[in-house]
């Protein structure tokens, strides 16, 4: 190729229409952060992601962005878990202004943790003996509650060496019989029924709205349904669960299901398998360090 040809060229490609240039973003931005899965995500949240890496510091502690952390510091365990915490904010809907205060959000989350006390309310779903402690204040008649609860319930099993899981009532008044439900629930709880009895309110949510509906699910698991019935006129287990929901409420949660791993909120609605792991992944780092591990 003579030097005319090539400065001619490369005159072209600088004047290259900005679409042609544009295309080549999401390539680009693939390069600049070698392993994460940017699938799903389109031209502008790739390009997104690339502008995001490139400003933010990787919370390992190095003095690295994100982006020079993936590509220079391959054994920083922590950067690919703070790429893919991006990444799925993106495909969840985050704008490119508002990715960063998350992001930074998230990890501020860490810093702080609520007492919750859950001497009352075992057993808990996977091994007692779990280091993660995980804690849901949940409604038996909300329909968000029903919707997480086989995906929450089927990665708490899955992981039973490594997260247990407490379930503390949090009714929602104004959702009907859900006083009644959470009622029902602690005195199965008191019975050794707890998490038969708690399957079967989230399996029949109806039942909440009848007294003789809950003596039947307790019937049927083998309590005795005219003690439950004498529990709930008595308002026998009342102060527990106004004792949870004024827990629930100063530990800032504003509605049903809220989880907390080790007294942390967690502040991003993603119950989904990969969110679940990666979190838990991130409470574990910061469990065994004290803090973030130091690349």
């Amino acid at each position: 190729m003579t030097l005319r040809l090539a400065a001619l060229l490369a005159a072209l490609a600088a004047a290259a229409p900005p679409a042609a240039r544009a295309a080549d973003a999401p390539a680009a931005a693939a390069a600049e952060l070698p392993g994460v899965d940017v699938s799903g995500l389109s031209d502008a949240q790739r390009a997104a992601l690339a502008d995001f890496a490139r400003d933010a510091f990787c919370y390992c502690g190095c003095p690295h962005t994100l982006a020079q952390c993936l590509r220079e510091h391959r054994t920083c365990r922590h950067a690919p878990r703070m790429a893919r915490l991006a990444v799925r904010l993106l495909r969840a809907g985050a704008k490119k202004e508002e990715l960063a205060a998350t992001v930074e959000r998230y990890y501020a989350s860490f810093d702080k943790r609520a007492k919750l006390d859950v001497s009352r309310f075992g057993p808990p779903l996977g091994d007692a003996a779990a280091p993660v402690t995980a804690v849901e204040f949940s409604d038996f008649t909300c329909p968000f509650c029903q919707r997480v609860r086989p995906e929450l319930e089927a990665f708490v099993k899955e992981r039973s060496s490594r997260v247990k899981l407490y379930y503390k009532p949090f009714p929602i008044e104004s959702h009907p019989g859900a006083l009644d439900a959470a009622q029902t629930g602690e005195w199965a709880r008191a019975h050794d029924l707890f998490w038969r009895m708690h399957d079967a309110l989230f399996d029949s949510p109806h039942a909440a709205a009848s007294i003789d509906d809950l003596a039947d699910l307790a019937r049927g698991l083998g309590g005795d349904p005219a003690d439950l019935r004498v529990a709930l006129e008595e308002k026998r287990y009342l102060e527990t669960v106004r004792g949870s929901q004024a827990e629930a409420r100063a530990a800032g949660i504003r509605g049903t299901p809220t989880l907390f791993l080790n007294g942390r909120m967690l502040i991003l609605s993603d119950y989904s398998d990969e969110g679940l792991e990666e979190t838990l992944a991130d409470e574990e780092e910061w469990l065994r360090h004290r803090g973030w591990e130091r690349d």
